[in-house]
């Protein structure tokens, strides 16, 4: 199965050149910040000349990144371990708001080091002087052994829109997210941008309110949180042992957490340096259901409740350069 992921991987890569060569061009991270990542690294790149007095003048370029993640949250929820990952993406962006960018995430946490996760994202960004518009089509590629919680997802397809109204940006995104059931989310959000160091330094508080359906999250359950690969101390306590496990109502659309980030951004000439904190509120736990048969013990429990949920502080820190 690794090899099979590296395959994979190499292929997205090469599939990602290709098409920036491609006639009809196209120009991340798993985080729900990768469209916001994407939106500021084209408008980064923009002439400061407006066009049509309307529409800025835009430039195709590359760009590549690496960034550090300190744990992967998605709408609140986490896995008991860990999720930190190391990424490197490298994007191709042309001036008529097509792009494509592809990546690679390296699991960092002690005895699980691996490539985790593969991505490629195509799309079309629309950027005025007030309106902000990006479509995001994306294709995931997870370890067979992960146990990140969106590692049920297979593809995402999404829409972001903003309008600067000057002292506060609101942002609304909509998403469907593909695997063996369909999700559909949305993200309203509030931003307001300070600049210093004649625009170099850029600091954005933010707030976000996310919502969602969560057959992703009841696959998880089902698939990746008790899968045998990480009951191998149980099964030596135990004897043989099956756990079966879901989440009630997981097509119920609800919010599922608030979040409060501070985006910084310092760019010198081709080089731009973040840092993105991120204050994660989760609400509405789910209710769980989880069967454990014991073969050597002769027993089999069931225990009903609802997750237990805490609030998460996490960090992203990354370099790009573009070219």
């Amino acid at each position: 199965m690794k090899t099979d992921l590296l395959k994979n991987t190499i292929f997205l890569v090469c599939l990602c050149i290709t098409c920036s060569f491609h006639p009809n061009r196209l120009s991340a991270q798993d985080s729900t910040s990768k469209e916001k990542f994407l939106k500021d690294s084209i408008e980064k790149e923009m002439d400061s000349v407006f066009n049509d007095a309307s529409f800025l003048k835009e430039k195709s370029f590359w760009l590549a990144n690496v960034n550090y993640l300190s744990n992967n949250v998605y709408f609140g929820r986490k896995d008991s371990v860990p999720s930190p990952y190391f990424t490197a993406s490298l994007g191709y962006y042309h001036k008529s708001g097509l792009f494509v960018n592809a990546s690679a995430s390296y699991l960092t946490e002690p005895g699980q080091g691996r490539i985790d996760l593969a991505t490629i994202d195509g799309g079309y960004s629309l950027i005025t002087t007030k309106f902000e518009g990006l479509i995001t089509v994306s294709k995931y590629i997870y370890s067979s052994e992960s146990y990140n919680v969106r590692s049920k997802i297979e593809g995402s397809a999404s829409i972001l829109l903003a309008y600067d109204l000057g002292f506060v940006k609101p942002a609304l995104e909509g998403v469907v997210n593909l695997g063996d059931n369909t999700d559909y989310g949305a993200t309203f959000g509030l931003e307001h941008t300070f600049y210093a160091m004649d625009k170099r330094l850029s600091i954005t508080p933010t707030a976000n309110a996310n919502a969602s359906t969560q057959n992703y999250y009841n696959n998880y359950f089902k698939f990746r949180r008790y899968s045998l690969d990480r009951l191998r101390l149980l099964k030596r306590l135990l004897g043989e042992i099956t756990i079966s496990a879901y989440v009630e109502n997981p097509g119920q659309f609800k919010i599922l957490d608030y979040e409060f980030s501070i985006p910084i951004n310092f760019t010198q000439k081709r080089f731009s340096f973040n840092v993105l904190p991120t204050f994660a509120i989760p609400v509405n736990p789910a209710v769980t259901d989880v069967t454990t048969s014991s073969s050597r013990l002769g027993t089999r429990t069931i225990v009903r409740g609802k997750e237990q949920l805490t609030a998460s502080l996490f960090f992203t820190v990354g370099v790009s350069y573009s070219f």
